[in-house]
């Protein structure tokens, strides 16, 4: 009696358990486009870049470990001091990097090393220029200040909302530009989107750059920013019949 009544139930779960997968098998069934074409919205848009991101170093070698860790602070302190006579904020101005190492001089002939040691040094911070038009005279005075060491210069964007708004209607008008002309290929009539995914193609926060080689000098650097521009591609599912 206790077989026949355990048998029941696992008949009876069984029952509900093909029932459960028919119900859900029908519900996707009816979820999914029957008739649908679906394609890749590619949009860009271009913009003036309005910042620069900017690295100073200074570098100083000698054989003495204390003078030549001095002359660099001396030398980054007058490169900061001449940052920020030139409107660079204080927050603009980040030290990155710091090292200093022993460098020992090899006998060009038997390959020993020699008892003289040479010590290097150097020190670099990252600055936000946030007026580009100002960049060649920042270079300049960076330079003219005592840095020797100028690593990249990179182009950006503060705020590329209204470039991304932009980019983003040329791929919806893209996206469906493409499923018409393969609906039409198809025989097809092309109905309203049902799913629309957005992606930007290239690009992170907080901007795109741009990235340039800077030599600096006395006299102004002659620095040209040219465009930056921001794309996105967007999914989009249309129905069709």
């Amino acid at each position: 009696m206790k077989r026949f009544s355990l048998w029941s139930k696992m008949g009876v779960i069984t029952a509900l358990v093909g029932l459960l997968v028919m119900l859900t098998g029908a519900a996707s069934a009816q979820d999914a486009p029957t008739n649908s074409v679906t394609v890749d919205g590619f949009g860009q848009a271009f913009g003036t870049p309005d910042v620069a991101y900017l690295q100073f170093g200074v570098q100083v070698t000698d054989t003495d470990v204390t003078a030549a860790f001095n002359e660099a602070n001396e030398l980054m302190t007058a490169v900061i001091g001449a940052l920020t006579e030139q409107g660079i904020e204080a927050k603009d101005i980040q030290t990155t990097g710091l090292f200093m190492y022993p460098e020992t001089a090899y006998d060009p002939q038997t390959g020993a090393p020699m008892d003289s040691v040479t010590y290097r040094v150097g020190n670099s911070v990252d600055v936000t220029i946030r007026d580009v038009s100002k960049i060649g005279e920042i270079v300049s005075a960076g330079v003219d200040a005592g840095a020797n060491n100028i690593n990249s210069l990179n182009f950006g964007i503060a705020d590329t909302a209204a470039l991304e708004s932009e980019a983003r209607i040329a791929a919806v008008a893209d996206a469906k530009d493409r499923a018409s002309q393969l609906a039409e290929a198809l025989g097809m009539t092309l109905g309203d989107p049902i799913v629309v995914v957005e992606s930007f193609a290239s690009s992170a926060p907080p901007v795109l750059y741009d990235r340039a080689q800077a030599m600096g000098g006395a006299g102004n650097v002659p620095i040209q920013q040219g465009q930056l521009n921001v794309n996105v591609q967007v999914t989009v599912t249309f129905s069709a019949s």
